[in-house]
């Protein structure tokens, strides 16, 4: 009989604020010498193309098999493993100052945690189907899974010797170099207030102020009862990297936003 659990604690760049702590000590398990070993790179492989497949059918791009975020989950897998431990900090850090260690610079990262155990063992194609099932059934990995804005994974599996569980890990990440961003110019006599992502931001007379962002955001410019805009400048802007919003007045007193 197989025993799934998995670890449920998305995690979103360096903005998490809470995180919750579990470990384990499943040790009157007894690992019998009869266990097989399974092939743990054919396991991760199969993971990496399950993902993919799963976010195909769901419209999403796929990801990229990134060396770095792999040897992050490597190794913390093998800790998970050498400790039976099982929690996104169990090591005492967080998943980003892991990926942070293996070389990689991000903007976003994620990461989802598994373990299983099947008293009669697996076989490679089962156990990474398993890892796959758990993870898509549970709403939180499902999110990572098909975050549309993460480009990059790297996944890690290790067998603790003591219990016989396997521990894997997925980390999925969106490099420094895709951050984007850009810029609110304000040539009006008056400030030019606006929502990004909801949260309110303004711009003074002459300033032109820069954002950097690790999602593509929503830029809404609000208007008071007085501003003549046209429709066109009541709309919702999704900027892209480089992108350059300059609030101008034009002939009668018509505000309008160049775009560039």
């Amino acid at each position: 009989m197989a025993v799934c659990v998995v670890g449920e604690t998305p995690v979103y760049g360096q903005k998490i604020q809470e995180v919750h702590t579990e470990s384990v000590d499943l040790g009157k398990r007894p690992v019998t010498e009869a266990t097989p070993t399974l092939d743990l790179t054919l396991v991760e492989q199969q993971i990496f193309t399950g993902t993919n497949k799963f976010r195909t059918q769901e419209k999403r791009t796929t990801l990229n098999s990134n060396p770095k975020l792999a040897v992050a989950a490597k190794a913390f897998a093998e800790y998970l493993a050498s400790t039976d431990k099982f929690s996104h900090t169990a090591d005492g850090k967080e998943p980003w100052d892991r990926t942070a260690k293996a070389g990689y610079e991000h903007c976003i990262i994620l990461e989802n945690i598994a373990y299983e155990f099947d008293s009669d063992g697996f076989t490679a194609e089962g156990l990474a189907d398993d890892c796959v099932q758990g993870w898509k059934n549970s709403p939180g990995h499902r999110r990572n899974m098909l975050d549309a804005d993460v480009q990059d994974t790297g996944i890690g599996l290790a067998r603790s010797s003591r219990t016989g569980r396997y521990y894997a890990v997925q980390d999925f990440g969106r490099p420094k170099s895709a951050i984007i961003t850009f810029k609110v110019s304000d040539r009006l006599d008056t400030p030019v207030k606006f929502t990004i992502d909801g949260q309110a931001s303004a711009a003074n007379p002459g300033e032109t102020i820069t954002y950097e962002r690790s999602r593509p955001p929503l830029l809404l410019f609000t208007w008071d009862e007085k501003a003549i805009v046209t429709e066109a400048e009541r709309k919702r802007f999704r900027p892209i990297n480089g992108a350059s919003y300059i609030v101008r007045m034009r002939e009668g007193n018509v505000i309008t936003i160049e775009s560039r």
